[in-house]
């Protein structure tokens, strides 16, 4: 009986409520009209806004805003009357809006725009002093106070309302990072450096993002006029506030971006006598201004670790890089001094005797085997040091270092075969590695050398890609060298000359390469040739310790052919020969001033304007 007389009950509920149902229904269906009809008018307006028609995208935000009262709809009506000069009524309609909600700064601060766009200066300043006047020490209203100016342009109010703020105890908020990209958007960077370097004082966790900010402002800076402008205020604090690490972090960090490796390595120095535990951090630095020959800079690196003592955990590596980067200057500096190759190699075989032949010391393998061969004309002990050093316990990478070492003695001495063996076994072996794009870069270098040129050219376009940015530009020179002069000459003729040259400049057989340049230097009038032709006639004036002749050749080449691919380089050898060989510093000074001002995206560009400035007598730091 209960149950019968609770299913009557319920069917009798459910009869009742059937007449609220549907109207439930019929609610939810016109709202999903509403909807599908709000979407369609927003979508139109936004068409409308698109294309610019202004006065059609307005009657529907207004009818819009009108239905939803939603401000961001206002936002584009007004926006739609100011392109439209309708300024009465834009200035009507936010008077309206400011009555019914008058704590809207934003419309406030529109008000105040529109009176500046009816020219009218007078009224607008009165309403933007007015706003300022009005601000209490509350850092969400100052910020959205500031954030209204800004979207209208007033940046000078903008900066008034954080400065207010900044002034209040209350507030307990500075606002340098918001001020600092006020001043960035406005084109004052002195200003934005000085409120990101203040952040990074006030605020250090934000390292990272004023390190983004900075690199974003750096980006746009086309005659470096804004990264002397930083380096100058980070040297300023880095020493006027010695105990901040993280000024010296910064400065590190800026200078590696701009290849400044000599400034990030005396701060990093610096920041080693006052805190200590920096040698990992030196050791990089010597090597990244190693691997981008600035090998000056990286001698002081590894010269700073040795001096610490055996006793140093570095110290094997730091005496490693020390006794190459000697080599590598010696050799980038032309010099021709026999005694001071004969020290320096005593002081490998020294090193071996003391520290043992092993694994750790390999690379001074490779260097010992270059003065042997190519300093003291002894290849016969080069090739059989490097056989030596291949029965050592290396990895991989370094086992194909070695070998690149041999196969470039065996093309020394004409066993060209044996080399491109080799170079094609690293190249196979390590083929995504770095080491192997050299191989590969090496073995192209070879069969251009013999007269390969399309291998030679096929080769040299993947490496244009490689990751490192010396292998690439290396590649691409070759490159275009071979794209050049085949264009000029078909025939090859000319190409294969210039290559057979080359390789006996190589080889050290200097009357033999001079004859086949001078006969292309007189044979072949051709701009694009002879550019090539006096780049390798320069060289090989250099292999002859000819250091005038070669300064004149390399003089002619950046004069006459100032858009060569060769022209920047050449400066930067001109000014070597002429600093250390010639020793003409007011002429070398010159040569990297040249450099610095017509080559400043060149990659010997870093290293002119430190020689430069070491020349110049600058204190760095």
């Amino acid at each position: 009986m209960r149950l019968i007389i609770r299913t009557l009950f319920f069917f009798l509920v459910l009869f009742l409520m059937q007449p609220f149902i549907a109207e439930a229904q019929e609610l939810r269906q016109i709202g999903r009209e509403q909807q599908n009809q709000r979407v369609s008018d927003e979508r139109l307006a936004n068409q409308f806004y698109r294309n610019q028609e202004w006065e059609q995208a307005g009657a529907l935000y207004l009818k819009l805003y009108q239905t939803y009262k939603s401000q961001h709809y206002f936002s584009y009506y007004l926006h739609c009357l100011i392109q439209l000069d309708e300024f009465e009524e834009a200035e009507n309609q936010l008077k309206s809006e400011i009555k019914r909600n008058p704590r809207a700064v934003n419309l406030q601060v529109d008000l105040g725009y529109i009176y500046l766009l009816q020219g009218d200066q007078r009224k607008a300043s009165r309403s933007f002093d007015r706003i300022v006047k009005s601000l209490v020490p509350d850092r969400n209203q100052i910020a959205m106070v500031a954030n209204a100016f800004r979207s209208r342009g007033l940046y000078e109010y903008a900066l008034m309302a954080y400065d207010f703020g900044a002034a209040h105890s209350e507030v307990n908020y500075p606002f340098y990072l918001e001020k600092a990209s006020l001043f960035q958007y406005q084109g004052n960077y002195e200003m934005a450096f000085e409120n990101y370097l203040l952040q990074l004082d006030y605020q250090p966790q934000h390292l990272d993002l004023i390190k983004n900010r900075l690199q974003n402002i750096l980006m746009m800076d086309i005659d470096n006029s804004m990264a002397d402008l930083l380096r100058e205020k980070l040297l300023i604090r880095a020493q006027s506030q010695p105990d901040n690490m993280l000024f010296g972090e910064l400065l590190i960090w800026f200078s590696l971006q701009q290849n400044d490796y000599e400034i990030a390595l005396i701060q990093a120095k610096a920041l080693d006598r006052r805190q200590g535990e920096r040698e990992p951090q030196i050791l990089e630095l010597a090597d990244i201004s190693m691997e981008n020959r600035a090998y000056a800079v990286a001698l002081q690196g590894f010269e700073y670790v040795v001096s610490k003592g055996r006793n140093s955990a570095y110290y094997i590596p730091a005496y490693v890089g020390y006794l190459q980067a000697r080599y590598l200057i010696a050799r980038e500096e032309h010099q021709i001094d026999k005694e001071l190759y004969a020290k320096l190699s005593s002081d490998i075989e020294q090193a071996f005797d003391e520290l043992g032949f092993n694994a750790e010391l390999y690379p001074l393998v490779i260097t010992l085997s270059s003065i042997y061969a190519y300093e003291q004309n002894n290849t016969p002990d080069a090739v059989a040091l490097l056989k030596k050093g291949l029965k050592l316990p290396l990895n991989a990478q370094e086992e194909a270092l070695i070998k690149l070492q041999l196969a470039d003695i065996y093309l020394f001495t004409d066993e060209v075969w044996e080399a491109t063996l080799i170079y094609s076994q690293i190249e196979k072996k390590l083929k995504d590695e770095p080491i192997g794009h050299e191989a590969r870069y090496r073995n192209a270098r070879l069969r251009y050398y013999i007269g390969e040129f399309g291998w030679a050219a096929m080769q040299l376009d993947v490496l244009k890609a490689a990751t490192s940015k010396l292998i690439a530009n290396d590649a691409m020179q070759l490159s275009l060298k071979i794209r050049d002069i085949l264009m000029e000459d078909t025939t090859g003729n000319t190409l294969s000359a210039l290559a057979r040259a080359e390789l006996l400049s190589f080889q050290r057989k200097p009357e033999k390469a001079k004859y086949l340049l001078d006969s292309l230097l007189v044979a072949i009038q051709n701009p694009v040739i002879t550019s090539y032709t006096l780049f390798a006639s320069a060289e090989l004036a250099i292999v002859q310790k000819d250091f005038n002749t070669a300064d004149s050749l390399f003089k002619l080449l950046f004069s006459n052919y100032p858009d060569s691919y060769l022209a920047d380089e050449a400066i930067y050898q001109s000014g070597l020969i002429l600093e250390h060989s010639i020793k003409n510093l007011p002429l070398a000074s010159d040569r990297y001033q040249l450099l610095i001002d017509d080559y400043p995206a060149s990659i010997y560009a870093a290293e002119a304007r430190r020689r430069y400035r070491t020349i110049r007598g600058d204190d760095v730091l």
